[in-house]
């Protein structure tokens, strides 16, 4: 991690003053901002950039409250020795100093920087203003807002001396770029934006987060992404430049900010109504406490969040309790997260504790996705007498963490049966989850599933089996049969929007890897486009789930750019919102769409946050798929290593009741064998995962294993690619099917189509592939002016691919003779170059070590050499692999 923090995310404000350091139309700039925002290190970054870049004198004054009293104290180093004299009247002094600076300058102003101004004597501000007025410097003074500021400071801006430049905090994206500079990695999306809301963009408490953070081992890398995991900790130095704003409060201010930070968000009318409106005035005045309206009334928060937890830390166990003691009142007015903080006031204030109201705030927070949360409250309200109702919810929560066996242990000791349809319903569909995910038993999980519906009324618990029973049907890879279940289902009469969702949660992925992708979009976009503010604030998961399934039917439509953009907005407000449950699905999702563009570089991280995230919480099993995708954008990189692990670890994880995942692992094993030079094999596995795929119904995923089987050099797959073309509404698939038909006949002129309908669609990767293969025609029929002009347009695509190696573009690399070679003889070939022995290479290849000879033998016929040596200067392309 750096030691010195690099400076980033204030480049605008760097050269507006730069700018006016070089025009010569402005004699200075004040820099004002909060304490820890950045004024210093910008000023200071001017200052050495003026000297270093425009060769102008420079100089730096800083003022403290040491120095406040001395007159020109700040300045004394800057001052001619015979300025301090007995004799000298401050005018003489001001004259001097001016004539000193003038002689350092050589004619310009010097550059003068003059950091925390406010604190400067009243002499020194007139210095200032004189030598910016007087032109014998440009002063670049920083100023904190809300401290008095001397006179000759403010008529800087005053007088129109100098410009006043309000910096304000760095924004989440700001803070993101400057983590992955100090940790010179990967930081993940959440993470920064936990810690740029932490800090409010604030870099002081950044820094200090961040070195807090990695000591205590809560912010590390984890396979290649750094994030925080665990509760946000402030330390001593934290702490200590905090009550440096606090330490003055009165009692009465003090007691009610402790209060807000153990409950907030609070109404502000409760708030109010406890500590005085005149105390919540005075915190609001101090900008101390914020208050906003959270969309139905006016509320309460600390209004900076490390303030709230530095709070809570000075607390202690005792003050907790006692603040939450206060705060636990009846008929606390809201949302879902009220009922769930009411229930966490009495269960933490150690008094009377209600286990009807614990079990509701506990299946609150399953619905927000706060597992741990929802345990504790689950098992507090089972402790209590809860019965059946708080044991669900406990075996719930349990179920979703991967704790089967404490989950089934649970589940064991309840009769579900002797509750209400509501209860046999929950408890169906914990049991059946525990079965598929814990025991990897599809059938029982059906069996679990189809007995309940006959034990439950048609309406919302009925559809609420049926959902279940189509995601296990979905994920098993029975996509019709899915499609079979939830379809009638949701054409009951009256059905509820909450019904709708969980139905459409299995249906839109279903439908669009059957090929009906456009509909399943439609479907998709018709319940997201205004779903109730209940449902969104009560059961946001049922809203991602069908957010997320139209990204898949997007994908399998083959809309990469709007995937990509709806994936983006959907994670960035995922993030924002501290939704976790499905944000790995969908940062994945967004990896896949940028990869289907060739951004590779882009898709590996997206990929890399993925499945770090998946790691920690897949509730849909879909951790092997996109470390399948993660080992092929790294080979796709060329990074061999990298796509190995991610491989060996897709397959460690794979789940067997989760079957749809097979095929994608299967392809990424054909892009990793291509990556070692094993294309025969690539090509064998490519057509597996194609023929995997279509026994299960996927024609969508059949349809992109059997494109890349023929990227990967697989001939004569235009007759199966043409008929699943007609099955699908994937944008690309004509062209899939075009492009095979062009290899077959050789024509030049249909790759050169193909190429640039890829990159009409933004999938600029295949189309650079094609143009290498519409040279490589050129290059057969000897049309040299053609060949070339198709490479000049493969390399500018293949530019824009953020460093894509793949075969295809090794490929442009070598010369027109090297396109006669057939698949077999450039796989050998390759293996030759890298430096491995005819035995080696027989070997890997399963050949015998004589048709390896013969395939060099005949290579070496076709591109005139004679040995194995000048295969070098004839593959160079071949190396880098």
């Amino acid at each position: 991690m750096a030691t010195i923090w690099p400076f980033v995310g204030r480049r605008e404000e760097l050269a507006l003053l730069a700018g006016l350091v070089s025009d010569g139309r402005s004699r200075g700039a004040v820099v004002c901002g909060a304490a820890g925002v950045g004024k210093t290190r910008l000023a200071s970054e001017l200052v050495e950039r003026a000297g270093a870049d425009q060769g102008r004198a420079t100089a730096w004054v800083s003022a403290n409250r040491s120095f406040s009293g001395v007159p020109f104290g700040a300045f004394a180093h800057l001052l001619p020795d015979s300025a301090g004299a007995a004799t000298s009247s401050p005018l003489d002094v001001v004259r001097r100093a001016g004539a000193a600076l003038r002689r350092l300058g050589g004619g310009r102003p010097v550059v003068l920087g003059v950091d925390d101004a406010h604190l400067l004597d009243d002499l020194s501000a007139g210095l200032a203003h004189h030598l910016a007025a007087s032109g014998a410097a440009f002063v670049v003074a920083t100023v904190r807002v809300g401290e008095p500021v001397p006179q000759g400071v403010r008529a800087l801006w005053k007088d129109g001396l100098a410009d006043r430049v309000e910096l304000q905090p760095l924004s989440w994206h700001q803070v993101g770029v400057l983590l992955g500079n100090v940790v010179r990695g990967q930081v993940d999306t959440a993470t920064a934006h936990r810690l740029w809301q932490s800090s409010a963009g604030n870099v002081l408490l950044l820094r200090e987060l961040v070195l807090l953070g990695v000591a205590q081992g809560r912010l590390a890398e984890r396979h290649g992404v750094w994030s925080w995991q665990g509760p946000l900790a402030v330390g001593s130095r934290l702490i200590e430049l905090i009550e440096d704003r606090l330490g003055g409060l009165p009692g009465s201010q003090r007691a009610a900010m402790d209060l807000l930070a153990v409950g907030e968000p609070l109404p502000l009318s409760m708030f109010e109504t406890m500590v005085g409106a005149q105390v919540a005035r005075d915190l609001e005045a101090a900008d101390l406490l914020a208050a906003a309206s959270d969309g139905r009334r006016a509320v309460a928060r600390v209004a900076h969040p490390l303030y709230a937890e530095a709070l809570r830390t000075k607390l202690g166990v005792v003050g907790y309790r006692s603040a939450c003691r206060r705060l636990t009142v009846d008929g606390l007015p809201g949302s879902e997260l009220d009922v769930i903080r009411s229930a966490m006031w009495q269960l933490d204030g150690g008094g009377a504790i209600d286990p009807v109201v614990l079990t509701d705030a506990a299946r609150r927070a399953v619905w927000l996705c706060d597992h741990p949360l929802a345990e504790r409250l689950a098992r507090a309200a089972l402790d209590a007498g809860g019965g059946l109702p708080a044991g669900l919810v406990v075996a719930q929560t349990l179920q979703v963490q991967g704790r089967a066996a404490e989950c089934q242990q649970v589940l064991d000791g309840l009769d579900p049966y002797s509750g209400d349809p509501d209860l046999i319903s929950q408890w169906a569909v914990v049991a059946a989850a525990n079965a598929f995910w814990g025991r990897q038993d599809v059938t029982e999980a059906e069996g679990i599933l189809r007995d309940a519906q006959h034990r439950v009324p048609v309406g919302e618990l009925r559809d609420e089996l049926l959902a279940e029973q189509a995601t296990v049907l979905f994920l098993s890879g029975r996509p019709r049969e899915s499609v079979a279940i939830a379809e009638p289902a949701l054409r009951r009469p009256g059905i509820g929007e909450a019904s709708r969702l969980r139905l459409l949660g299995p249906l839109v992925p279903s439908l669009g890897g059957l090929g009906a992708a456009d509909r399943a979009i439609a479907l998709a976009d018709d319940v997201l486009t205004g779903p109730s503010t209940a449902i969104a604030a009560e059961q946001p998961l049922l809203i991602e789930r069908v957010s997320a399934g139209r990204l898949n039917a997007y994908w399998h439509a083959g809309r990469f750019r709007e995937m990509a953009s709806l994936a983006s907005t959907l994670y960035d407000d995922m993030v924002a919102q501290q939704a976790h449950d499905l944000r790995g699905l969908v940062a994945g999702q967004l990896g896949r769409a940028l990869l289907a563009q060739g951004l590779i570089s882009s898709a590996r991280d997206r990929l890399r946050e993925a499945t770090a995230l998946l790691r920690h919480q897949d509730v849909l099993g879909m951790l092997p798929i996109f470390l399948a995708w993660l080992a092929r954008s790294a080979a796709h990189l060329g990074d061999q290593d990298d796509a190995e692990a991610a491989l060996a670890e897709s397959y460690r994880c794979y789940h067997p009741a989760v079957r749809m995942s097979l095929p994608d692992l299967l392809l990424a094993e054909a892009w990793v064998s291509a990556g070692a030079g094993q294309h025969t094999a690539a090509r064998a596995q490519a057509m597996n995962a194609a023929d995997t795929a279509a026994s299960m119904g996927w024609v969508g995923t059949e349809l992109t294993s059997l494109y890349d089987a023929a990227r990967l050099g697989e001939p004569n797959l235009q007759l199966r690619l043409t008929q699943l073309s007609a099955k699908t509404d994937h944008l690309l698939a004509p062209i899939y099917a075009a492009h095979a038909t062009a290899l077959a006949c050789g024509d030049a002129a249909g790759l050169a189509d193909c190429a640039r309908g890829f990159a009409e669609h933004g999938a600029l990767l295949l189309a650079a592939e094609t143009a290498v293969q519409a040279a490589e025609a050129h290059a057969r029929a000897g049309r040299r002016g053609a060949e070339l002009t198709a490479l000049h347009q493969a390399r500018r695509w293949a530019e824009r691919c953020e460093g894509a190696r793949t075969p295809l573009l090794a490929r442009a690399g070598q010369p027109p003779t090297a396109a006669s070679l057939t698949n077999r003889e450039r796989e050998i070939a390759a293996l030759a170059v890298r430096g491995l022995s005819n035995a080696d290479i027989a070997q890997r290849l399963v050949l015998s070590r004589r048709t390896v000879a013969n395939h060099l033998n005949n290579t070496y016929s076709k591109l005139g050499i004679n040995r194995r040596a000048d295969l070098t200067e004839h593959l160079p392309a071949a190396i880098e692999r």
